[in-house]
């Protein structure tokens, strides 16, 4: 969790940070575009290739190379970039080291989830959007005006130092990778795409994780337009929304697993589409600005179920078909859906108004929640074995 944390607060400031620096060098909007979107697209590129790479070298070189790259990007690139050019450079490096970091940490999750217990299944990514979306904004614009932004960039390159130590320790217990004996690589990449194709729960499970991030990155995106458009908000008022989804989103992965993996999985997918067919109604047919915040805390309850859900099925996933194929395919859906939902929502929005992606989620939410009605029910599958901590010597 400390981990997590730690890497959605790097994140978080970068998010924050990378903009307003580009906008202090005077960069063109698009421009500034690059630097806000090429920071995650490393993620897209690299989830897959670094699941195969885990399953030969194990996690933790991998999570070293990510920081170890991560802290000589921060300290020899960003902290000297004095053009935008230079700026986009180095989020080009940092996005395609930062994923090597997050895949690895999201995979050992993954793997330790059945001894933790499922009831602990969003703790990694609580932690993480913690970090991102609370810790590390607001760090990211209280080290800028106090230390300005070269030395906001040392200050995330010593955070990077720390979490490298920190997860020297966490990874020590990871296994090893397969070496030598593993199939070759491209052999891997081609296993995942074919695993893809043959089973129809993890391309159902990668669907749903990729719906519920293009509902999260567009509601974080366009609501405060919304806000501020239709019912003339202050700014700071209307970023509470996105602040209460996010909360209630947070909270729900931390407090509600014990109560929500208690269900059953069809319980629990209908449960979270039935909140979240709600909330996406309640915001493209807003009458009020009550609909608004009914909506965004109906968003993050209804996210954060189908969070636990998907990270639980992965979890399971990753039981039989091994850790770093399904930790791959884990870390592609979520960044996948993030990007879609802030690209297309962009298009959607252009040419149909603010409101037209939530018309857009509401329909999509409504397929997946007849689905759950009129999909078979599964065979019950086996309970992972769950290893318990001795008690008193026992």
């Amino acid at each position: 969790m400390l981990l997590g944390v730690l890497a959605g607060a790097s994140n978080g400031i970068a998010k924050v940070v990378f903009p307003l620096y580009a906008a202090a060098m005077h960069a063109s909007p698009w421009q500034i575009g690059l630097v806000g979107g090429l920071q995650f697209a490393g993620m897209l590129l690299l989830s897959l290739p670094l699941g195969a790479l885990i399953d030969r070298h194990g996690s933790r070189p991998l999570f070293r190379f990510g920081c170890i790259g991560g802290i000589v990007v921060f300290l020899a690139g960003f902290s000297f970039a004095s053009t935008p050019w230079q700026l986009i450079a180095c989020v080009v490096l940092f996005g395609f080291v930062n994923p090597f970091r997050m895949v690895t940490t999201q995979t050992e999750f993954l793997h330790l989830l059945p001894r933790v217990g499922p009831a602990k299944a969003g703790w990694q990514r609580a932690s993480h959007s913690a970090g991102m979306f609370f810790l590390g904004p607001m760090l990211g614009a209280w080290l800028v005006g106090l230390a300005g932004y070269s030395n906001t960039f040392r200050v995330v390159a010593v955070g990077l130092f720390i979490t490298l130590l920190i997860g020297e320790r966490v990874m020590s217990s990871a296994p090893m990778g397969q070496g030598a004996d593993a199939t070759p690589f491209v052999g891997r990449m081609l296993d995942q795409f074919r695993l893809i194709g043959s089973r129809a729960e993890l391309r159902r499970t990668m669907l749903i994780e990729f719906v519920g991030q293009v509902a999260m990155s567009y509601f974080t995106v366009f609501v405060i337009l919304v806000a501020i458009r239709r019912f003339g908000m202050p700014t700071q008022q209307a970023a509470g929304l996105v602040t209460l989804q996010g909360a209630v989103f947070v909270l729900t992965l931390l407090a509600a697993g014990a109560i929500v993996m208690a269900w059953r999985e069809r319980t629990r997918y209908r449960t979270a589409f039935a909140i979240l067919l709600c909330a996406e109604l309640l915001l493209a047919n807003p009458l009020h600005p009550a609909a608004l915040w009914a909506g965004a805390l109906l968003l993050g309850l209804g996210l954060g179920i189908q969070q636990l859900t998907c990270v639980a099925q992965f979890a399971r996933l990753a039981q039989e078909l091994g850790r770093g194929r399904t930790g791959g395919m884990f870390s592609l859906a979520g960044p996948s859906g993030a990007l879609v939902g802030a690209v297309a929502g962009g298009l959607l929005n252009q040419y149909f108004g603010m409101l037209a992606g939530f018309h857009v989620l509401a329909v999509l939410f409504l397929v997946q929640l007849g689905r759950t009605w009129l999909r078979p029910a599964p065979a019950a599958l086996p309970e992972p074995d769950i290893e318990r901590p001795a008690v008193n010597g026992g």
